[in-house]
């Protein structure tokens, strides 16, 4: 079922592209591919991944102190021997953990993150304890002093099998499951990854997205316009918005008014992209030639008009099967309006989920997340169209609408944390009012 002439709302809109990526035989993530674990940041996992050695790999202390047998302290307690006297018989150093086990009577300096000696079973906080230099006994060996250790009164009362000291495994166990499919993965990932063993993880290849910019006007970046022209900002928009989304994104560059020239676009884009965003041309003008084109080419709408300010005619759909990377199934395309807000607001709406659920991540993930806020100026809304208003957040996460919200003008797409949604029928809210938002940044 298509809705060519119906006009949905956003949310009806949402939900049928939601439900298009939902169902058996709609798009699934991309292939998956084995990269260095530095290099998966930003991507998503494609298999579950487990710890290759527990964490720690040995039993480490906490505080820099002495390492002790319980034993010799709680005999020593129990006789109601106070302070207790131990010899220093060796060090256990981060890095450079002690290699004899620990003998009665005797306790290891160690260094907070260094490996509890074999036999220690506890370590004594270095505030608790006393150290001192004694001669040695006679006939105890080679000439000079003893370094020994005197145990406050405190410290042996709270002397416990344990105590000071991270488990083998406390953090991580062997074998244990550290992060699923489809988890995106930032530095602690990451670093989680790399430091039980997982150098090299299965990811989701990045969704590779063709931008087309249609337009006789454009003229490129860095090029004066002359009388009647404009700068092609739109695809370096769109570029930011898909890396931003977990995308890759493949500049076409600006195309002609010509159904030959955006055809070729098109077919170029299915031989070498996982999905297209056009960008103008999907009006209804003599000149607007997105959708005649994508129709000879057997274009199947799922929606064409929406109730949406700016973005009415934001048109969704898809490709035949056909060659290149689609041979079989149709490739995915979204068409936006050409003007910069109405491209930033549909993109935020569909296009950023298209990408999210083609890269591998979970449904809960796909959509941008959504707040009520209070609004801390007047907006403007529309008769019959929801407007998403672009607002400045402050530091109490009130919503400031910027004063400029036309959909040709630049100046409306800089400067914004928060789309605000207000409803269709209002024509204007007042400050103090509270309305859902999404929200892109804090």
């Amino acid at each position: 079922m298509t809705n060519q002439d119906s006009e949905l709302s956003v949310d009806q809109a949402t939900a049928l592209l939601l439900a298009d990526l939902d169902r058996d035989g709609g798009p699934k993530p991309l292939a998956r591919e084995q990269v260095e674990v530095e290099a998966a940041i930003g991507r998503v996992l494609a298999e579950p991944c487990h710890a290759r050695w527990p964490l720690p790999s040995a039993p480490l202390s906490i505080m820099d102190g002495y390492a002790v047998r319980t034993r010799d302290l709680l005999a020593a307690r129990d006789q109601g021997d106070a302070p207790v006297v131990l010899l220093v018989g060796s060090e256990s150093a981060a890095g450079h953990p002690a290699r004899d086990e620990l003998e009665p009577g005797t306790c290891a300096r160690i260094s907070t993150g260094a490996v509890v000696p074999a036999g220690a079973d506890a370590v004594i906080a270095q505030e608790d304890t006393r150290r001192i230099a004694v001669p040695s006994e006679p006939g105890a060996g080679a000439p000079g002093t003893r370094v020994v250790i005197e145990l406050s009164a405190t410290a042996l009362r709270e002397v416990a099998p344990g105590r000071h000291i991270r488990p083998t495994g406390s953090d991580v166990a062997d074998g244990e499951l550290l992060l699923d499919a489809g988890t995106e993965i930032a530095g602690g990932e990451a670093s989680l990854l790399a430091g039980t063993g997982n150098f090299t993880v299965g990811v989701y290849c990045r969704p590779r997205v063709a931008i087309l910019s249609s337009g006789d006007e454009l003229v490129p970046i860095g090029q004066t316009p002359g009388r009647g022209q404009i700068v092609s900002t739109n695809a370096m928009l769109l570029a930011a918005q898909i890396r931003e989304a977990g995308g890759e994104p493949i500049e076409l560059g600006s195309v002609a008014d010509t159904p030959v020239a955006v055809r070729a676009a098109i077919e170029h884009a299915r031989d070498h992209a996982d999905l297209l965003i056009a960008s103008g041309g999907i009006s209804v003008g003599d000149h607007d030639l997105m959708l005649p084109v994508l129709e000879l080419l057997g274009f199947e709408r799922r929606f064409r008009k929406l109730a949406l300010r700016p973005g009415r005619p934001t048109t969704y759909g898809q490709l035949p099967p056909g060659g290149g990377r689609w041979p079989g199934t149709g490739m995915l395309v979204l068409a936006l309006p050409g003007n910069p807000a109405s491209t930033l607001v549909a993109f935020e709406l569909f296009g950023r989920p298209l990408i999210r659920a083609l890269s591998g991540l979970p449904r809960h993930r796909w959509l941008r997340p959504r707040r009520v806020v209070e609004l801390s100026g007047p907006a403007e809304g529309d008769r019959r169209r929801e407007h998403f208003v672009r607002a400045k957040l402050d530091a109490d996460g009130r919503a400031l609408p910027l004063d400029k919200q036309l959909s040709g003008a630049l100046r409306s797409i800089a400067g914004f944390d928060a789309l605000v949604r207000v409803p269709a029928g209002r024509l204007r809210v007042e400050a103090g009012e509270q309305l859902d938002a999404l929200i892109l940044r804090e």
